[in-house]
């Protein structure tokens, strides 16, 4: 799109600034009406568009969502009555909040009751993990303590500094000498107790080795016996053998045969350790093969991440590419990005023992439509319970938290038609506030009315105790409020898959690898002096608008200005499409090319292509409600526009004065175009302005002064 400068140099040099700014807005208007199209008509096809907005899938798809949400509100149901949502959503409860969201997950996935069995023994075995090395992290606390208070009880001995002893004829001995000799009988008592204890170490792994060996001779008794029986007939022939030799040939062959009996026991001694190994691990393998296997868990998956994926690929053939593999689950595909020249995203979700490297391997090898599609191992997610700010848990923002979530609870059930059946059967009367069906918000307005002894302290002439501070050190808890709260927030966390904390919503859950994975919760109270301001109100307010209904606007406004935009309507469509089939062959006669049939006059063609040709009539309609839904959403995508270029600021020149010091007028400084050649002729003088300022530098010369070497010309 030009901009306003760029679009006057386009008009009449006479144009006044009304006109301008009138002949601008229509160019603007029609440029957007122009991508729109553009747009719309480059991506109709694909399957994410169709989704989103075609009259008859996009409705698939919104009843299939329905019913996820649906499963997701018994569960909920389901875990209320049984007493398991008491859960505080705070971070010291990480454990307990973990395992409400598995058994959430195993719920949707219609698991039973030996799977949440099997959970609960997974935590009770984690918790019990946790107090043992809670207990082991104590007792060596505890005896780091105890042995720093012996080393502190124990006076440490100073060595005796004796006086230096006088000899008979009065001089005094060297008493480095004696120190030096002190030290050296320390040291040689270390060495002697370093030698003892070490002796006893020997004696002591002596020990432990005969005992070895008692144990291996007892266990192959039986073999041993056989061994020494050939050992005794092996040396009766050698005996044989050498009887007839000379006795210094006797002597040399009897410490030969000594080495090699050695040498035999030592591979023999080895060989029976080898195979009383091998028979120990065979009997751990029949054990463990006896063992029963571990029921698979349902709330743990693997899966791999697909980067690039072209909008033109399906999800069906994304599952007909990974269904090829053990284990597959499902596909979950993101919406194009324009910054990514609108590739999209996609994870791929098997079961926990699918050997995941091998088919990410695979994947890697397969190209979908000429493109790779990035395969790469997805990790489990690191944190799942994160923290917030302590300050939330403060009386008043909890307060405040209670009435903004209620309001993002009652707009999403109103917007998926939730609780609203009971509600057609028994109508209230006229009442204010907040009021649904829902057991979550039941009597909701009783925890939002502040308490205050206001005239007791008017009476007595105390200052009012302001409930509403905005900043506070301590963190003041009232249990009743945060339980209602975190009641809010868990019904918004497992049916609509809104994390209130983190005011975000997790799109298509029910498709990614975790179904209910990552959920902020309220952390430590700070240490330091907190400003309660921002966690209060407008500002969490703004943050949520994308869940908080709309502000009523000036509708006629709008949609005066998507018809701006080409909004279309089903009348005229219908009847362009009637006039482009109908044609004028001569005169009284016309023909409709869609069936090749010839009639007297238009309004016969229509009639025609009203009763022959109906389905291309509501193929019509269906497209004027396909670019309609496009058009009314206010987050629609659009071609991205391409990014202005900076202007770049010309360089200032400084000119050197007419009556400088340089001499004559106008002369060029000595040090200007110094170490550069000199410039031709030929060549276009410097420009003096920008890129786009060609004037050429006016030179003043006196005619009758000699022609200086640094002049330009």
């Amino acid at each position: 799109m030009m901009s306003f400068k760029a679009f006057l140099a386009t008009q009449d040099d006479n144009i006044s600034d009304s006109e301008a700014i009138e002949k601008y807005n229509d160019y603007k208007l029609e440029f957007q009406r122009q991508q729109l199209n553009e747009f719309f008509v480059a991506h109709k096809d694909d399957e994410w568009f169709r989704l989103k907005y075609h009259p008859e899938d996009s409705v698939k798809r919104k009843d299939e969502q329905m019913t996820a949400l649906k499963k997701r509100v018994e569960v909920f149901l389901e875990l209320l009555n049984g007493g398991k949502l008491a859960v505080s959503v705070d971070c010291a409860k990480t454990s307990d909040l973990l395992k409400l969201l598995d058994t959430v997950v195993i719920k949707l996935e219609g698991g039973t009751d030996e799977d949440l069995a099997i959970l609960e023994q997974e935590y009770t075995e984690l918790e019990e993990k946790s107090k043992e090395l809670k207990t082991k992290d104590e007792i060596s606390e505890k005896v780091n303590d105890e042995t720093n208070n012996k080393k502190e009880e124990q006076p440490v001995e100073k060595p005796k500094i004796e006086e230096p002893a006088t000899k008979e004829n009065g001089e005094t001995a060297d008493p480095t000498a004696e120190d030096g000799e002190i030290e050296q009988e320390n040291k040689d008592e270390i060495v002697a107790v370093d030698n003892k204890a070490g002796e006893k170490m020997e004696t002591d792994e002596d020990k432990k080795e005969e005992s070895e060996d008692k144990e291996q001779a007892k266990e192959g008794e039986s073999g041993e016996v056989d061994e020494e029986i050939k050992k005794d007939e092996k040396e009766k022939k050698r005996k044989r053998s050498y009887s007839g030799s000379s006795s210094g040939s006797s002597s040399s062959s009897s410490e030969s045969e000594e080495e090699k009996d050695k040498v035999e026991k030592k591979e023999e001694e080895e060989g029976d350790k080898e195979k009383q190994k091998e028979e120990v691990k065979e009997q751990i393998e029949t054990v463990e093969d006896d063992k029963p296997e571990k029921p698979k868990s349902l709330h743990k998956t693997t899966s791999i991440f697909l980067r690039n994926l072209a909008p033109t690929i399906t999800k069906q053939e994304v599952e007909a590419v990974c269904g090829r593999y053990e284990g597959f689950l499902r596909v979950a595909l993101a919406d194009p990005q324009p910054e990514r020249r609108w590739l999209r995203r996609g994870w791929v979700t098997f079961k926990r023992d699918a050997n995941i490297k091998e088919i990410c391997w695979n994947l890697n090898n397969i190209r979908l439509r000429d493109c790779e599609l990035g395969a790469i191992v997805n990790r489990d997610l690191s944190r799942r319970i994160r923290p917030i700010n302590g300050i939330t848990a403060h009386k008043q923002v909890v307060r405040s938290d209670i009435r903004i979530s209620a309001k993002v609870a009652l707009h999403l059930d109103n917007k998926s038609g939730l609780w609203l059946e009971d509600e057609k059967k028994e109508k209230p009367q006229q009442t204010f506030g907040l009021v649904s069906n829902n057991p979550v918000l039941h009597n909701i307005t009783d925890y939002l009315i502040e308490e205050a002894s206001a005239e007791e302290e008017e009476l007595l002439g105390l200052e009012p105790t302001a409930d509403t501070q905005d900043s506070a050190s301590t963190v003041e808890r009232d249990e009743h409020l945060l339980s209602v709260l975190d009641r809010i927030i868990l019904y918004l966390r497992v049916v609509h898959s809104v994390d209130y904390y983190n005011h975000c919503e997790y799109p298509n859950e029910d498709e990614m690898p975790n179904r209910c994975g990552i959920l902020h919760a309220r952390g430590p109270p700070p240490t330091t002096k907190t400003d309660m301001t921002q966690f209060i109100g407008a500002p969490i307010e703004a943050k949520m608008s994308s869940f908080l209904p709309e502000k009523p606007r000036d509708e006629n406004k709008n949609e005066t200005k998507l018809i701006n935009l080409s909004l279309k309507d089903v009348d005229t469509e219908i009847d362009k499409f009637v006039q482009a089939n109908t044609r004028e062959l001569a005169k009284d006669k016309w023909l409709c090319p869609l069936s090749g049939k010839k009639f007297k006059g238009p309004d016969f063609v229509r009639k025609h292509i009203f009763n022959k040709h109906a389905e291309k009539i509501e193929e019509v309609k269906k497209e004027v409600e396909f670019f309609n839904n496009y058009l009314r959403d206010p987050k629609r995508p659009m071609l991205a526009e391409a990014p202005q270029p900076k202007r770049e600021e010309p360089p200032s020149y400084n000119h050197p004065s007419y009556g400088s010091s340089f001499g004559g007028y106008g002369r060029l400084p000595p040090y200007y175009n110094q170490g550069y050649s000199q410039r031709s002729r030929g060549y276009a003088p410097r420009s003096r302005g920008g890129p786009g300022d060609f004037r050429p530098v006016i030179h003043y010369r006196d005619l009758d002064a000699p022609r200086e070497p640094e002049e330009f010309i």
